[in-house]
């Protein structure tokens, strides 16, 4: 027995399931452009923690720095100290030496 009626049940079913897949096809795009923003947005979250990072371990080598150039500053000031006390002390004696010399 053939099937009565025209194609027309058909064609809606066809145009229904075309809907369909166009809509999928539309939230599926739409799904893929929102990810695409939330991982441009990470990557760009990504950069600038590390650009923060690069910038606070600079900071911090400078200040390691700064205090390794004070450390080292009074190092010299010390050595010059002690140079400065050897050579008053030198002087010292020789006065005392050419003073007793000439108190004989």
């Amino acid at each position: 027995m053939a099937r009565k009626g025209s194609g027309f049940g058909t064609a809606i079913k066809i145009v229904k399931a075309i809907d369909r897949a166009q809509k999928q096809s539309a939230r599926e795009s739409e799904r893929r452009r929102k990810q695409e923003e939330r991982d441009a947005i990470k990557l760009q979250r990504e950069h600038e923690r590390n650009l923060r990072e690069i910038e606070k371990e600079r900071r911090s080598a400078e200040k390691l720095n700064i205090a390794e150039e004070k450390r080292q500053f009074k190092n010299s000031l010390e050595v010059a100290k002690l140079a400065f006390e050897n050579r008053c002390q030198e002087r010292k004696n020789l006065r005392h030496k050419f003073i007793d010399q000439e108190l004989k």
